[in-house]
């Protein structure tokens, strides 16, 4: 008798939710995966977000196997809003109309709620993939989430977004608690929710791959505001700097701790938040703000993270902000050189850099511009004068 035949049986339901739009030679393939799940959901709500192409006609071709919503284009939350409103199910999960299922994704995650009745949402990896022959998914290579300690989860998954969505069954209650994905994003509404989610929730993890994400070069966003692939970089950054500066506004220091604290803090505590916030915005491209919390700890008498402050630097869009403007950058960090810690906080920044040059991919222009930022930022922590 195999292992799963002596487990409990799955009793607990699952609302698939698949926002598409313009996607009708992906969409067929995404749906056949849901619908031959070894175990299946309990519905597969679709929402058509206006599209133009044969969208309509792949849809009724699924007849009841699927239930359909047709809207006016707004863009994917507010698609994802109106499927979940809709929704029945315990759980829910998120799937894009050009990504596939594996096909005992939802096994395989139920399973591990099993064993964690307390956690509001579990995670998994996901296979890379591309279109193949005949425009079929290929897999590439496994993405590996972390897997942290359940007190340093929300800390971590602010300094790096390490989990993708589409491999998350959330609690259909949580998702509506949390008042689902932000329609003000014009991109990483997906990162922003799962922010909120591990603030507030207790987190799984599920050793099995849930879904094949497709990389393809296809438009992204509602007709109203869309941006192309090449484009996805700069939009993505835009955004994420607003998430970033809005965790700045709403959060107390003491929640960048681990474990988070909602006390006043001491010097030592307080210090290690900032080294702790500090990472997030670099990892947001907020460089302002980091540069903030790097003068707020030279200027006191708390000890100074080298480490954490390189690490600071390399993080996220921290770099590309920092390269794409330079003069703003150096502007405001050579202002530390008069701090108490402030040169030790530039070589800091300045080995974070060099880490960069050396060991990151990149072409060869790069890695030269990368250096050279590091010697500046190294020389001027020698000298008042010059530079």
């Amino acid at each position: 008798m195999s292992t799963a035949a002596l487990m409990p049986p799955l009793n607990a339901t699952v609302s698939v939710i698949v926002p598409t739009y313009n996607r009708a030679h992906y969409l067929r393939e995404c749906l056949d995966s849901l619908l031959t799940q070894t175990v299946l959901p309990y519905e597969v709500i679709v929402v058509d977000d206006g599209s133009s192409d044969d969208t309509p006609q792949v849809l009724q071709s699924y007849g009841s196997r699927i239930c359909a919503i047709r809207k006016e284009n707004g863009g994917k939350p507010v698609a994802v809003n109106l499927g979940a409103e809709r929704a029945v199910g315990q759980w829910l999960w998120i799937l894009d109309d050009d990504d596939v299922a594996l096909p005992d994704a939802i096994e395989t995650r139920l399973r591990v709620l099993q064993g964690s009745p307390d956690a509001d949402f579990v995670y998994a990896p996901h296979w890379v993939g591309s279109d193949g022959q005949e425009g079929r998914i290929q897999r590439s290579h496994v993405n590996q989430p972390l897997v942290p300690a359940e007190d340093a989860f929300f800390l971590d998954v602010m300094r790096a977004c390490f989990f993708h969505l589409g491999t998350t069954l959330v609690r259909r209650e949580r998702f509506q608690d949390l008042g689902g994905l932000d329609p003000s994003l014009r991109a990483g509404e997906d990162y922003d929710f799962q922010i909120r989610l591990a603030r507030m929730a207790q987190a799984a993890y599920c050793p099995s791959p849930a879904f094949i994400f497709r990389q393809h070069g296809g438009a992204r966003g509602a007709t109203a505001d869309s941006y192309k692939a090449e484009q996805r970089e700069r939009v993505f950054r835009e955004c994420s700097q607003v998430i970033g500066r809005r965790l700045r506004h709403r959060l107390e220091l003491g929640e960048y701790l681990v474990p988070r604290i909602g006390a006043e803090l001491n010097p030592e505590q307080r210090a290690r938040a900032l080294h702790h916030r500090a990472q997030v915005m670099g990892n947001h491209g907020c460089i302002a703000e980091l540069l903030d919390d790097v003068e707020q700890i030279a200027v006191s008498g708390s000890d100074l993270d080298s480490a954490a402050l390189a690490r600071a630097i390399q993080r996220g869009w921290a770099y590309s902000v920092v390269r794409e403007d330079w003069p703003g950058f150096w502007g405001r960090a050579r202002v530390l050189r008069a701090t108490p810690r402030g040169r030790a906080a530039l070589r800091a920044l300045a080995g974070g850099i060099a880490a960069m040059a050396r060991g990151y991919p990149g072409t060869p222009s790069q890695r030269l511009q990368q250096a050279r930022h590091a010697a500046v930022l190294w020389l001027s922590s020698l000298s008042l004068t010059g530079l």
